[in-house]
């Protein structure tokens, strides 16, 4: 498909897309050997938010282009024209790259953890897997990508998490600790039927004592009527024959 023929002050903006168009190779051609799987597109994502966000300005900020020109490089796809309407939003100034507000880009249908603000973060502050942005959010002054100086916020967050980790790694030492003294001056309570069957062998003579156990029996014999015989029967008297 042929161009249009650029409109007047193309000659502005010229030498710099061409740069930028260099440096793009240049990473393209990067080798890859030395980094992480995702960091190979993060200096692709950085350097199509430079150029995106030179012509941005030069239209917006400078007033050194006119609308024209502008209009024609969003429609020959040179400006990124979605990211730059985005950037005319409120809360989407600093927006690094579309990708990172596409929900269907991540596991959980939420925003890349860059737009999250630094100081509403917890645990470890790392960048974005896509873009390799640390923090595009309004207020953040961003946005700070992997290889900008760390801000003192991140600094702050990781000695946190730092002294959090040491934290949680003395705790199972304490654990044992307890757990070993805890065990020492402890006497075991007896169970419920140890103390029921200790009352009941209190009620009963002992066998050790077998002296004690007889005149037990003894004293229950002579208490105990005879079977058969009331208790208040008398004595048969003797009759006493005389002699006459």
């Amino acid at each position: 498909m042929k161009r249009k023929r650029p409109p007047a002050g193309w000659d502005i903006v010229e030498p710099k897309l061409e740069e930028f168009e260099e440096k793009m190779r240049d990473a393209m051609n990067e080798p890859v050997e030395d980094k992480m799987r995702n960091e190979i597109t993060w200096v692709v994502h950085k350097i199509h938010y430079q150029k995106n966000r030179y012509m941005f300005n030069l239209y917006h900020e400078e007033h050194q282009i006119s609308k024209k020109l502008y209009d024609y490089l969003i429609d020959m796809k040179i400006a990124d024209g979605p990211l730059l309407a985005k950037w005319r939003k409120p809360g989407y100034e600093t927006l690094c790259s579309v990708a990172v507000i596409a929900k269907s880009n991540t596991n959980f249908r939420t925003t890349g953890i860059c737009r999250v603000p630094l100081r509403e973060r917890h645990g470890q502050i790392t960048p974005n897997v896509t873009t390799g942005c640390v923090s595009c959010a309004s207020g953040d002054g961003g946005p700070i990508w992997w290889d900008d100086p760390v801000p003192e916020i991140v600094t702050k967050r990781r000695r946190q998490v730092l002294v959090e980790e040491e934290e949680l790694s003395s705790l199972p030492n304490q654990s044992k600790e307890d757990e070993g003294g805890g065990g020492e001056g402890e006497v075991e309570e007896p169970g419920a039927g140890e103390e029921n069957g200790g009352e009941q062998a209190n009620d009963q003579p002992s066998d050790a004592d077998p002296q004690t156990a007889q005149t037990v029996d003894e004293s229950e014999q002579q208490d105990k009527p005879d079977e058969g015989e009331p208790e208040n029967a008398q004595e048969p008297t003797e009759e006493v024959e005389t002699k006459e």
